[in-house]
């Protein structure tokens, strides 16, 4: 993952390089007004606090939390916080390109740009997917997460709010391609793995992947890939390797990044987990 980012305030404004033209922005309490203006993709977003207005379309739209905000590629509309305490929230900024790449995948017919009449929703799933996904982005160095994420939420917003909504092209459960994709997570499991990586083992696109991957195992790829790294790392940790070590074994980002998802899975911290463990071990040893 790498990423280039402006921070100003209690904004922060940056682009997602491994996901290709997309940026994001998120605000606390802002109180900035914005002038007229439009973008050249998809401008889609939550208020997490407060209340957000902007005139578009001529219309007066009103987003308060838990809203979902779909501005249009070159939409003009301007942006002001409803409310002398500001309002908090985040945005993408995605290329029309990749919204329309992401659903010809999906429907496997030619690739279209989708249109959201509605620039305002409550829709507390997708919300709750863009807010998942926005701070995955922000801090997750997981590359199977951040592209999950990516398409999942791309692919709801257009199901659920698009003017011609896209069907998912049906397909079987299949328990081989599920098979073939744990196989080369297996293989795997300290390398940096791209979805796309695993939906060409799998021969299948990586929607699909997506679908039938959970279905059958209960996990998406991403976690799936990360249980499989932290049992490796109990495994390590036990013989009484150092948690730093672990981590640039395993393909974490730095002992940080394996302490939160080790304290996340486990509840206690690698270097507990290593300390107790060799305690219990030296008491055996010793008879007690």
């Amino acid at each position: 993952m790498t990423q280039t980012a402006m921070t100003a305030g209690r904004a922060r404004f940056w682009h997602a390089d491994d996901l290709g033209d997309v940026d994001l922005l998120r605000a606390e309490a802002s109180r900035h007004a914005y002038a007229r203006h439009a973008h050249e993709g998809y401008a889609l977003g939550v208020v997490e606090a407060g209340g957000h207005g902007f005139a578009a379309r001529g219309e007066i739209w009103s987003a308060a939390p838990g809203d979902v905000i779909m501005v249009n590629p070159e939409d003009p509309h301007d942006g002001r916080p409803l409310g002398a305490a500001g309002y908090s929230y985040r945005m993408l900024y995605v290329a029309p390109a990749l919204f329309a790449e992401a659903l010809a995948e999906l429907t496997e017919r030619p690739a279209c740009q989708p249109f959201f009449p509605r620039l305002v929703v409550h829709d507390p799933l997708s919300a709750t997917m863009i807010g998942r996904l926005h701070r995955a982005l922000e801090t997750s160095p997981e590359r199977l997460e951040r592209e999950t994420g990516f398409l999942g939420a791309l692919a709801g917003l257009a199901m659920r709010h698009a003017t011609d909504r896209p069907r998912a092209k049906g397909y079987a459960r299949h328990r081989r391609i599920a098979e073939r994709a744990r196989e080369y997570l297996e293989a795997n499991v300290a390398n940096e793995v791209s979805l796309a990586d695993v939906a060409a083992v799998a021969g299948v696109s990586r929607f699909h992947l997506l679908r039938v991957f959970r279905g059958e195992l209960g996990l998406p790829p991403h976690a799936w890939l990360m249980q499989l790294r932290l049992r490796h790392a109990k495994r390590l940790l036990r013989c009484g390797e150092a948690p730093a070590g672990v981590a640039a074994a395993l393909g974490f980002a730095d002992q940080s990044h394996l302490a939160r998802r080790f304290l996340g899975a486990y509840g206690v911290t690698p270097g507990r987990y290593r300390r107790q463990s060799n305690a219990v071990q030296s008491r055996r040893q010793r008879g007690g």
